[in-house]
């Protein structure tokens, strides 16, 4: 275990992934607790823990993924802000959207396949906001880490990987 977690502490990529379970599931806490505690709506439920999670996660990835000590915080801030709300609010909520509509009447299928390999039983609502929420979860972290390596922490020395760990 201890070898494992050496081995991600020296990979940007690993890191990143592990940021992103992180704030998955930091996001995915959030966005049930609107909807079925604050009884808000599925797309403002998304958006209440897409905007939690975003402060969240500029400082991991400042300070863990890229090891960023520069002193240009402010500017790294409002690029990241730019280059995430992008990611969440138009990618994930369009993928989110889209995927909605694409499981719409479908949600039974996933239902009975969830309860016979897990063995519990889901309501429509919770499978169409968390499918929804992974697809969309998926295609902005493409996004996310493309945006901050080449926009928001573009440091050269950032980008070269060390020899002795790759």
């Amino acid at each position: 275990m201890m070898r494992l977690l050496k081995q991600i502490r020296h990979h940007r990529v690993a890191r990143f992934i592990v940021v992103g379970v992180a704030n998955a599931t930091l996001h995915f806490s959030i966005l049930n607790a609107s909807f079925y505690v604050l009884n808000q709506s599925k797309l403002m439920s998304s958006i209440i823990a897409t905007v939690c999670a975003v402060a969240f996660s500029f400082v991991l990835n400042r300070n863990f993924v890229f090891a960023d000590k520069s002193t240009r915080a402010v500017r790294q801030i409002a690029l990241f802000v730019v280059v995430t709300l992008t990611g969440m609010l138009l990618i994930h909520n369009v993928a989110y959207a889209l995927t909605l509509s694409a499981i719409d009447n479908h949600e039974q299928g996933l239902i009975d396949l969830i309860k016979a390999v897990a063995g519990i039983s889901l309501s429509r609502d919770f499978v169409d906001i968390n499918v929804s929420t992974v697809i969309g979860a998926i295609l902005a972290m493409v996004w996310n880490y493309n945006g901050y390596r080449l926009l928001v922490f573009k440091d050269k020395k950032l980008y070269e990987e060390d020899p002795e760990t790759t």
